[in-house]
Order: structure tokens, then sequence, then C-alpha cells
């Protein structure tokens, strides 16, 4: 299986799926496009409490920086004693511990009023005079701060030269910013080893730079900067690596899991050593429930950070039952500052009957494509055969009343990578109740068996209303991993992969399958993909006269038949053969009710 996903790897990479795979976050399809509702990155602890300060300062003294602008906008750094004039909600006001008596501020949010405006912002902050960091042979810079990116470009430079000479640390580019979110924590603490430039200098110099690459971009508050001497001993626990491993070949982590997909649950920790010291032998403890495992004894070395594994996994018994995970770090020497050390409560797994999710049930962002067609959904490895009859979505408070969606399984075909269509849901009219809520839809073809050993895509999606409104917004929650979670683009007919966490999950009640089975006409579409014709076949019970319509995503009838005094099942071929490629709908009618189903045609 190993061998299959590298493979799987490369047909990706070399664009043979439906269309060129490449790395995007679907909410930054537009800069106002993320809906955020909290932040998107998880609060990072503070670090080395008893560590020696070197220099500090917190802007309380406008005087001790010089601040410089070379951009066309008249924007640039100021230093202000507002919070809350951070301009996105979820990270303000700005929770620097002493942002009240001043903190470094650029705004290019209110200040441009376009992309490509042509009125760029370029400022720096430059500290005044130098810093003496001649006695200490390891240098750290920490800062707090706080941003949304959108292509703007913000770093921080050191000097070991009074300025002559400056050595970049970038945050951001105007390419991308370097985690999956688009905002930071409030505040991000960013703590970076600078001893290459400062350690034995006296002409020690820091720079804040920010250019919003002509874009109207967002902005940065920066405060509470300093240079300091770590504890010897300390390390750090950044975070733990959890999840089950299956076809996909990726561990993923799973927050519900339905009884019959009960697997190993493997643990690995992601550990820093933030001290002056290299640590030879750090130990990584997961815990979960009752259970608990331990990596092998593993040395960390000054400035890095690796990933400690546990030597046993943990499979949870059946029964209905909430597991917290949590996990900590220690090394053989006194650590110097053990209040980072632990992770607790980092996570939890809930055992129940029919329901596997990915994400861990906290909406933060959404996934929209502005109001044209688009599908976002999640890969879930199969661990045990079963069948499915639907699932659920979690919809953004930002989504239309009214917007029309559905749900659709795809299967992945294993020599080529292609997404395969299974089945969908039928269509459905989003209401006010619906919104920053979840709802569950059956599939028209009622229980669906799932194969152990396999892995299937899961996505909501819409045709879109043309743009004229934010149409469906999909929940989304924090970080995933890359190549995990898919969005499907219908203005250019390409599947992209998404790094944020789609709330899309399965849901194995067999209940689900039956609501839809008894009223759907058996409704089938193949080939599906077509290319110069496909069957659609169905089963009238009662004789009536059948119409068949095919629509496009723009709502357009692009062919259609009529039948009179069908009774039984019926097969009727349509020709494609004068369809362009792209996803229509095949509507079929029938005594008053109407089922569809998603048609591809590829040419």
């Amino acid at each position: 299986m190993k061998k299959l996903y590298v493979s799987f790897l490369a047909v990706m990479a070399a664009g043979t799926f439906h269309a060129q795979v490449k790395s995007v976050n679907a909410p930054r399809l537009d800069k106002k496009a993320s809906f955020e509702v909290g932040s998107s990155v998880a609060h990072k602890p503070s670090a080395e409490a008893k560590a020696t300060t070197i220099w500090s300062d917190n802007f309380s003294t406008a005087a001790n920086w010089t601040l410089g602008s070379t951009g066309s906008n008249a924007e640039q750094w100021h230093i202000i004693n507002t919070p809350t004039s951070i301009p996105v909600s979820a990270l303000s006001p700005f929770a620097s511990p002493t942002a009240a008596n001043g903190f470094l501020f650029v705004n290019s949010d209110a200040n441009n009023s376009g992309d490509m405006d042509g009125t760029p912002i370029i400022t720096t902050a430059t500290n005044v005079g130098t810093i003496d960091c001649s006695a200490h042979s390891v240098v750290k810079l920490k800062y707090n701060h706080n941003f949304r990116w959108w292509h703007d470009t913000r770093g921080v430079r050191v000097s070991g030269d009074n300025g002559a000479t400056w050595h970049e640390y970038l945050i951001s580019d105007e390419v991308d910013y370097f985690t999956p979110n688009q905002n930071s924590a409030n505040p991000e603490v960013t703590i970076i080893d600078v001893s290459q430039w400062c350690a034995g200098s006296s002409q020690v110099k820091v720079q804040f730079y920010y250019n919003d690459n002509d874009y109207w971009g967002w902005y940065w508050a920066v405060d509470d900067v300093e240079l300091y001497v770590p504890e010897a001993n300390d390390v750090k626990l950044n975070g733990i690596y959890w999840g089950s491993t299956g076809f996909w070949a990726e561990r993923l982590a799973y927050y519900q899991v339905p009884a019959s997909q009960v697997t190993a649950i493997d643990f690995s920790g992601v550990v820093e050593n933030i001290g002056a010291q290299d640590q030879q032998d750090a130990v990584f403890t997961a815990t979960a429930g009752t259970f608990s495992s331990s990596s092998a004894a593993t040395p960390v070395l000054v400035g890095n950070i690796d990933t400690l594994a546990c030597t046993t996994s943990f499979t949870p018994g059946t029964a209905n039952a909430t597991l917290s995970l949590s996990g900590t770090v220690a090394i053989g020497n006194t650590e110097g500052d053990p209040s980072n050390n632990t992770l607790a409560n980092y996570a939890s797994v809930a055992i129940n009957p029919y329901v596997y999710a990915r994400d861990n049930g906290t909406a933060l962002n959404g996934s929209f494509n502005g109001g044209m067609g688009f599908e976002v959904g999640n890969i879930f490895d199969i661990f045990a055969n079963t069948t499915i009859g639907g699932g659920s979505v979690y919809i953004n408070g930002s989504a239309e009343v009214g917007a029309e969606m559905y749900l659709k399984l795809y299967s992945i075909d294993p020599a080529t990578g292609d997404f395969l269509y299974v089945d969908e849901t039928g269509p459905y009219v989003l209401t006010a109740s619906d919104l920053d809520a979840e709802v569950t839809l059956s599939f028209l073809g009622g229980n669906y068996p799932l194969n152990a050993g396999e892995a299937y895509l899961l996505v909501a999606g819409s045709n879109g209303d043309g743009g004229a409104t934010n149409d469906l917004v999909v929940g989304t929650a924090g970080p995933a991993a890359v190549q995990t979670c898919y969005y499907y683009d219908m203005t250019d007919l390409t599947w992209y992969y998404t790094t944020s966490q789609p709330m899309v999950r399965m849901n194995f009640d067999p209940a689900l399958g039956m609501n839809e089975a008894a009223n759907n006409f058996g409704l089938e579409v193949a080939p599906n993909p077509a290319t110069d014709a496909t069957n659609v076949t169905f089963n009238v019970k009662n004789t009536s006269d059948v119409i068949i319509n095919v629509i496009d995503m723009a709502g357009k009838v692009v062919a259609t038949q009529t039948l009179s005094g069908v009774n039984g099942t019926q097969a009727v071929e349509i020709n494609t053969s004068a369809l362009n490629s792209g996803m229509y709908t095949v509507n079929v009618n029938a005594n008053g009710t109407a089922v569809s189903k998603k048609l591809a045609v590829r040419k």
C-alpha cells in the first residue's frame, strides 16, 4: 500500500487528475472570502519564563524607534496604544501583554481601496542605537504580534554590524503565509534563534519590515520585542501528531469515529529545543484515557524541532466513549521551564455508532467560491466494510439563506488517482436555521457499500448563483494536512487541495439511506463521466409522463426529453456529444416528484 501511495502522489504531481492539482487554501480566493469567527491558529504559550533578557522594548517610548517608508502610500508604521484598532474582529483587541501602553502597527486594510491600486505601502521600524550581545554565545529574538495575511510581506531583520547588512526572517510574502491559515494567533509569540548574526556582537540592531506588495492587504501589529539568552535546558512540546493510517497513507486525525471504523491510533510529539544546550534524551509520552505510551529517548539539538514517535499504538474499544488526548515531553536534565512541556486535553476522540468526522467541531472560518460553483470535502480511510447512506456539513453563518447545496461521494481510482462519482444527495435549500448549524442529507441511491482498505472523498457543493451572493459557505475548522482535503472549482473545472479542514462528515446510519431509496425512482446515470452519450435509467411505479432535463451550471436546460405514459423501468440515452466538458445536472420529473443526479462530461 505504501508503494501505491508513492505512485499516487506522483500521478497528482504530474497533473493527471481531472485537471492539475495545485496547492490552494480555498478561503483565500478573495481578500474578504474567509469569514472569521475565531482565530485560525491555536494560541502559542509564552516560552522561557526564566530566560536572561539582554534587551527589550514594549513600544511605550516612540523615540526608541526610527520609522521609515519607501512606498508611495502615506501609510507606514505607527506606534499606537489602542488594542481595538485591529481590523479583524476575531483578532481584536490585540492581546499582547503591554498593548495598552503602545505597540507597532501598520494598516493596509484602511489605506488601500482595492488590490493593485498603485500605491504600495513599504515601511520599516528600526530600533535606535545598538544592542550589546558580545558576552553571549546564544541569542534569541522573541516578539508578540497579530496579523492577517493577504499577499502582504512581513518579516523581522537583524544586523550584527550596526545596520550595514541585514538578515531577514520572513513571516509571509506575496505568495503565501507559511502556515495553513490567514489569521495569526492573538497574540502570536514568535521565537527566532539569531545567534548566527548577533552572538558575540556589540552592534546589534532589530528591524521590522512590511510591504503590502501593492495589494489591498491587511495589517500587522507588533509588541514586546526582546533579545535574550535562553535557559540551558529547555524543551517545548509544540504539538501532537496523531491519527490512523489507511489506504491514503497519511496519518489522519478522526475526532468522531463510528464503532465499525475503530482502528489503531498512532501518536508522535513535535518537540523543539528552545534552550542553549543539546538534549540527548528527550522522551514524549501520550495518554488517551487509561492508555499511555512513550517514545524512545531521542537527541534533540539546540534550535531543532523533531518528531518523537510513541513505540505502541492505541486501539480504542467500540463502546460509546469520549477519549481525551494529552501529551508531555521530558528530558534527563532539570527543565528550565516545565510550563511548556505539556499539552493537556489537546484533542478528543468520540467513539459513536455512525458519525465519521475529521474536524474537531469548532468552526473557525468558511470555504466558498464567491457565489460560483464549487465542491469541498475530506478524504476518509475505510478500515472495515460498511455502508453509507449520507453525511452532514456544518454551514458557516455567512452562507446565504436560499442557497441550494448537495453532498456528493467519490471513490478513488487506485491506478490513476481520479475521483470517481458514486452518488449524491438531492438538492437542499438552506434555511435561516441551517446557518451556524449542521445539515444532514441522504444519498439518492440509498445505502452504498464502502470497502475496507479503500479511501473515499465526501464533499459538500453548490452550483452557485452566478456570483450574486456568497451562496454556500462550508464551515472550516483550522488546518488540515496537505493533500487530504479537496476543493473543486467549477469556474476552471480544476481539483485543488485545501489546507483548511472542511466540516464535512460521513454518516453510516442505515436509516439515512432508506430515507431516499423509497422515492428516488432508482435513478442511475452511466457512464459517468460521459463523452458522447450516457444512459439515464429509472423506474416509475405509477403510470406517468416523464420529463428528463440536462441542466448546466448556469441553470440552462441544454438537453431535454419527454416520455408519455411511462410505467416500470426505462432506459433513455442522452446525447452528450455537443456538450462542453463540465458538470451538469440530470433531472427526472414524474408523478409530481423530481430527482436528480450530477453528470460529468469529459472530452
